[in-house]
């Protein structure tokens, strides 16, 4: 993991990476067929510039006052890889994509809050975990409804 010197370069870190996964989820929305599939990633990617601003702020306000234990239907953690290179996804394997960057991202806080030797850092970080699952949650009761639901 890299090593951050100071609250600021924590902050750009997740900055640069909710940026990417602004990207990914308005590039995975664009490749959507169907028009609520579409919203559903479009959301996702506006959450996530909601979130990068937040943090853009937390270099002047400090914290994001938001912990609190989020449900997890445990669904992401079932699949196995999946060639996320593919272009053309089916609706599945893009929820499924979604779920495990969620994962991965909800991860990535919770080691950074882990590391974090200022409390009001760590409650940062797990807030911004929680935000995580609370989106892993939302993509798999989507899966739930309209996946396992069908079969």
């Amino acid at each position: 993991m890299k090593i951050f010197r100071n609250f600021d370069e924590i902050i750009d870190f997740a900055i640069e990476s909710e940026m990417n996964e602004i990207k990914f989820y308005s590039d995975l929305a664009e490749e959507m067929e169907r028009k609520n599939v579409k919203l559903l990633f479009h959301n996702i990617a506006l959450e996530k510039t909601a979130r990068m601003l937040q943090l853009e702020n937390m270099k002047d306000v400090g914290v994001l006052l938001d912990i609190e234990n989020v449900q997890d239907l445990k669904i992401a953690g079932t699949f196995g890889e999946i060639d996320f290179s593919k272009k053309n996804l089916s609706y599945q394997e893009a929820l499924i994509m979604a779920m495990n960057k969620e994962k991965e991202k909800f991860i990535l806080y919770q080691e950074l809050a882990d590391c974090s030797a200022d409390s009001n850092c760590r409650n940062a970080f797990l807030s911004l975990a929680n935000q995580e699952a609370r989106q892993k949650l939302k993509l798999e009761i989507e899966y739930d409804e309209y996946i396992l639901h069908d079969n």
